[in-house]
């Protein structure tokens, strides 16, 4: 709401949920308050003015990066939104994938779930419905999904009977939940991401995890029926078995749909294999190509994903270290072996990995390094600007131009840090 005192009497004015600033500036608002002054009319029309001005601007700013998707592996600057591999809360991941395509992502990560997908197009989709309007080229980032050949820390839900809970607890599991998950009534699935970080706070000791892996048949059929870019498969230390397993699986199940691993991997774009750091890291990357097979390295681009620290790049920028580290290590191994693929850090990223990336020159200067994924400090960045005072995602975030325009100016400080 705004307020405006004109000669004595106040006129309050709500907002017009409306993208166009051409509708209600004065017409509605002189429809909806007959008795406004003509100058607090213009106050209004000047504010909307402004917010689309902001707005304008940030948008060529970010427009200046170029063209968005594969290109920027080659160019080194691939910047990719991990959305959670567990976070199934559409609103968010729909504003989530909103902003950041407007803000020139390359690539947008996100559970292997039908609606949580559909929410990532449909972000997109509002993106370049902004974007045409401002006269800008659209952008259409990469979409992947996120999957896990085993048990992996990105795959798991807290649980807890709130009955259990003492009238007098702190609730320290509250206060810690990065996600705002957890409330009176337990954890809300939708929004829990598996960061574990309420677990050990519990007094009681009452929060579980549950771990899960999704179907590989739901997994192929939602690549192909939801158009889907890329997968990522997280694997663990001396976890090629599972990787075997889950690669030869996905494409069992492909043959049995009529269709045949290679024809699946042509509907792919790139595969990402996400790993944390492991003993013999070099052997352990020759045995996953291995597995991959001359289709995956013929047909789809390959990331090899550091994942130095897991889910903890909100927490500080010290996070950045680990990452950075095992980035280092893995193109070690790719260059020794001559894997084909890009290196792309993870885990533990933030707005500080730019800067330790300058001071570590041998990735900037390695032709295979690719870039950053940002995911809880991406997330973190623009939360303000995307959930109410009660936690819950803002509705239509495209017709609030400033709220819009703050959320990017805040996204922008992963994609374009200088």
């Amino acid at each position: 709401m705004l307020a405006f005192v004109n000669a004595g009497y106040l006129a309050v004015w709500k907002r017009p949920r409306v993208v166009d600033s051409r509708v209600g500036c004065t017409v509605r608002k002189a429809r909806s308050f007959p008795h406004m002054r003509e100058d607090s009319i213009v106050i209004l029309d000047t504010r909307v003015s402004a917010d689309k001005d902001a707005l304008r601007c940030v948008l060529q700013r970010a427009s200046s990066r170029g063209s968005v998707g594969l290109v920027s592996l080659k160019r080194q600057n691939w910047v990719k939104l991990i959305c959670g591999a567990s976070t199934e809360d559409v609103p968010l991941v729909r504003n989530l994938a909103l902003v950041y395509t407007l803000a020139g992502v390359d690539c947008i990560d996100c559970a292997a779930d039908e609606a949580v997908v559909r929410a990532v197009r449909q972000g997109i989709d509002t993106a370049n419905s902004v974007l045409d309007r401002f006269e800008l080229s659209q952008r259409q980032p990469i979409l992947m999904v996120s999957v896990n050949d085993d048990e992996d820390p990105h795959f798991r839900k807290a649980v807890f009977d709130p009955d259990r809970c003492p009238s007098d607890c702190p609730r320290p599991c509250e206060i810690s939940c990065p996600a705002d998950a957890i409330g009176l009534q337990g954890v809300d699935r939708a929004k829990c991401y598996g960061c574990g970080r309420c677990i050990p706070v519990c007094p009681l000791g009452i929060i579980d995890a549950v771990h899960y892996t999704r179907p590989i048949e739901q997994l192929v059929e939602l690549i192909s029926r939801m158009k889907v870019d890329a997968i990522e498969i997280h694997t663990r230390p001396q976890g090629v078995a599972a990787f075997a397993r889950f690669w030869d699986r996905a494409g069992a199940v492909a043959m049995t749909e009529n269709d045949t691993t290679h024809t699946l991997l042509r509907e792919l774009k790139l595969v990402a294999i996400s790993f944390p750091d492991m003993p013999d890291l070099t052997g352990e990357m020759r045995k996953m190509h291995l597995v991959l097979g001359h289709d995956a390295a013929s047909h789809v681009e390959l990331i090899w994903q550091t994942d130095g620290r897991p889910m903890s790049g909100d927490l500080g920028k010290g996070t950045s270290h680990a990452s950075v580290r095992l980035a280092e290590k893995a193109l070690d191994g790719v260059h020794s072996l001559g894997l084909p693929g890009f290196v792309q850090l993870a885990g533990g990223t933030n707005e500080h990995t730019h800067v330790l990336l300058q001071q570590r020159s041998k990735l900037l200067t390695a032709a295979q390094f690719g870039g950053v994924a940002f995911g809880g400090a991406a997330r973190k960045a623009v939360r303000p600007m995307l959930t109410t005072q009660n936690g819950e995602s803002v509705e239509d975030l495209e017709q609030d131009w400033r709220r819009l325009a703050d959320a990017i100016t805040a996204a922008l400080q992963f994609i374009l840090p200088n």
